[in-house]
Parts: C-alpha cells; sequence; structure tokens
C-alpha cells in the first residue's frame, strides 16, 4: 500500500512492502536473474535503503501520534491535552524533620537563599540509601544546640522516610555534630507525577462527564482545574439529608488544586440556586461585584490495611517482602470513595510476582478487622496505603 495522508488517516508502508519494491526496481534495471538474498551486495544494499526508509516513517508515525490523547505519551502527551486546558499532576517532594546538633554558632543555608542567591550551597543530608535531603528554611544556630529542622528530599516523588536512617550529612560542615530522625511524626510524603495512564483516564472522564448534566459538569470541571488529581461531585436531589449532604444540594470534593481555582470551576458549573455543602469554602466575587461564598469539600486520605499469606508455585522459591510492599504502595492507588477488595490484591500481585499463590487476602479500616471488601468512611475519603500496613505471611 503506498504512504497516504488522508480522511482514513495516515497510512504507511511495512519494511517489507519498502524491500519488496525496491527489489522489483533494481530487478527491472539489471535483470530479474540478479541476486537480491539478503547475504548478497545487492541484498544487503536494499536493506541497508529499505532500514533507512522505514526510520523516516517511523519518526512521521511518531509525530502523527504525538497529537492523538489516545495514544501519545510522555512530554507529547501533555503537548496534546495542553490543548484541552488540562495539565499533568506533577510530583511533589517528601518533607520530613530531622535534629541537627552542633558544637558551635554557624548558619544552615536552606532552599530558600536560592531565591536571592540561585549558587547558594545549600546543606543537605542524607539517608541510608544515599537519598539526598535539603533544608528548606536557612537557620541560624547561636551557639552549641539542637533543633528539629525540616528537609525536603531532592528527588520529587514517592520516598518513604524510616525512623533512624538520615544521620549523614551530604553536605559536610564543620560543627554539625549529629544528624538524626529518631521519629518520623511530621512527615509528608511526597507523590508521583501523574502516569500517562491516569493522565488519560482524567481527561476522558473530564470530557465523557461534560456532556451528561450540571453535577457532572462541576465534576468534569473540577477534573480539569491545575493541580486536582482527582474529583468527586455528590448530588442530593431529594428533600431530605442523605449522607449528610443537604436536601437538593452538592457535595463537591476536590483533591489538590487552589481554593480560587476550585471555587470558580464550582460556581462556573453548578445550576442556579443549586444549595453546595462543605467544610472548606472561598468566596469569589460576581462580574456586578456581589460576594458568592462556595463551599465545597477537601478529600482527606484514610489508612487501608491489607494483609495475605503467599505460597510459591515452585517449592523451594523465597521472596522480598519488603520489595513486594513497596511494589503494592505503587500498583494500589485508589479514587475518591472507592471501595478496596481483595480482588485488588490478587490481581496486583499477579503482576508483581507471578510465582506467587496469593490466599486468605482482606482489607480492612482499622487493621483489626478484615474482609473481603472495604468502603471509605465518607464520601470525601480515598483509601492510601503504606508498607507499614501491609501483612504478609
Amino acid at each position: 500500500m503506498p504512504n497516504t495522508l488522508d480522511a482514513n488517516g495516515l497510512t504507511l508502508k511495512t519494511l517489507t512492502e519498502i524491500v519488496a519494491d525496491l527489489t522489483a526496481d533494481m530487478q527491472t534495471i539489471y535483470g530479474a536473474d540478479i541476486n537480491v538474498d539478503s547475504n548478497s551486495p545487492d541484498g544487503q544494499m536494499i536493506n541497508i535503503f529499505a532500514q533507512a526508509a522505514i526510520d523516516n516513517l517511523e519518526v512521521l508515525a511518531d509525530v502523527y501520534n504525538a497529537l492523538d490523547p489516545e495514544v501519545s505519551t510522555g512530554v507529547n502527551l501533555d503537548k496534546a491535552l495542553s490543548l484541552n486546558g488540562v495539565t499533568r499532576t506533577p510530583a511533589t517532594h517528601t518533607t520530613t524533620p530531622v535534629s541537627i546538633t552542633t558544637n558551635k554558632a554557624l548558619t544552615l543555608t536552606g532552599l530558600d537563599a536560592l531565591i536571592a542567591d540561585p549558587t547558594a550551597q545549600v546543606y543537605a543530608v542524607q539517608d541510608e540509601n544515599k537519598n539526598v535531603f535539603q533544608l528548606v528554611t536557612t537557620y541560624v544556630f547561636s551557639g552549641a544546640a539542637t533543633a528539629s529542622l525540616t528537609f525536603q528530599a531532592e528527588t520529587p516523588g514517592v520516598l518513604t522516610v524510616l525512623p533512624n536512617t538520615i544521620t549523614e550529612q551530604n553536605t559536610p560542615l564543620l560543627g554539625v555534630t549529629t544528624v538524626a530522625n529518631a521519629s518520623i511524626s511530621g512527615t509528608v510524603d511526597g507523590v508521583d507525577e501523574e502516569t500517562d495512564v491516569a493522565f488519560k483516564i482524567r481527561r476522558a472522564k473530564m470530557f465523557k462527564l461534560a456532556s451528561t448534566g450540571p453535577a457532572d459538569a462541576v465534576e468534569a470541571a473540577l477534573l480539569a482545574v491545575t493541580g486536582v488529581s482527582d474529583a468527586l461531585v455528590v448530588e442530593n436531589s431529594t428533600s431530605g439529608t442523605v449522607n449528610s449532604v443537604p436536601a437538593r444540594s452538592l457535595q463537591c470534593i476536590a483533591k489538590g488544586g487552589a481554593a480560587t481555582d476550585i471555587a470558580q470551576a464550582i460556581y462556573s458549573n453548578k445550576g442556579p440556586g443549586c444549595g453546595l455543602y462543605g467544610a472548606a469554602s472561598y468566596v469569589i466575587t460576581r462580574v456586578n461585584g456581589l460576594p458568592v461564598t462556595i463551599s465545597y469539600s477537601v478529600a482527606v486520605a484514610e489508612d487501608l490495611y491489607i494483609k495475605f499469606t503467599v505460597l510459591p508455585i515452585t517449592a523451594g522459591l523465597t521472596f522480598d517482602d519488603t520489595l513486594i510492599k513497596t511494589q503494592l504502595v505503587a500498583a494500589l492507588v485508589y479514587y475518591l470513595n472507592q471501595k478496596a477488595t481483595i480482588g485488588d490484591i490478587i490481581i496486583a500481585m499477579q503482576t508483581i510476582e507471578p510465582r506467587i499463590i496469593v490466599t486468605v487476602p482482606g482489607v480492612s479500616k482499622d487493621g483489626m478487622s478484615y474482609s473481603d471488601t472495604v468502603t471509605p468512611t465518607a464520601n470525601l475519603n480515598y483509601f492510601t496505603l503504606s508498607t507499614a500496613n501491609i501483612a504478609i505471611s
């Protein structure tokens, strides 16, 4: 088939077709009896030309596919969806408190110093796995003392911080005698950048919901807000309160995003006179100068506990439980008000370690009473899993 770009899309020749065309052309010039076997000089030349042609066609296909949000990936996906006003949710940095002890007066430079001087040397520490954490705010010791300071992981994304693991200086500084993180209380875990799959799902939900009804239009608008990674709008069209939502009201729930953007998205898409329910609020000003209070709910993480027993398919196989737990945390990501089931565990484990048979699985909200399925406590909750809440036996 020919290389064409028409109403049916892009059609390109295959490598086999290009080789056949070049072979036919060579035979037309030099005769049908020439040797075009792959190990012959002419055959090798044909294949070199064919490979060069197919390489160019593959680049052309990549450029063409980059315009389609359904098949594009990475940076090309970002560019394609930016045309729809949708941006990828970026990764965030883990922050954690670290105790620094000094034996004299000195100044530790934080990331805030980079605003005035981009070349400033930021003080940093590291854990036993060489993960680097940078001081967030410059701190001045007036003498020998100990202070608990907030440090930020140098690399954004998920990073599990364990007690007593951050004990070394990454930026050696005379006068610092001890680096320690005896407790992880106050640690805020970072999140990974939104994956291509999640990004595409959010876009699809945004456009699908926008065409169905006012409540769905609000949810679609929230999903398009920069920084919002998930959204849910619960509608109560009855004359009484249902699941804490007042009569004829919407509960708009957003995970991430700025209050001003969330409020504007809700106001611009909700129906006239529709009530709004939620503990958070933001006042926006209409074009005529009148203020409007927009109430909404901020998504709240809820701990999920899982347990299961593993059996090797082949006797004698052993497994790294710590690695399995880390991979499960990455695999089991839940949306707002999404149920967690034992099926989630089994499916994830089939990918993580197919040599394992999972038996007696269970999910729980308290770590004590396990069942086949659990539902988040409220509409605004979403399950989150940590390695500490996974029991493997």
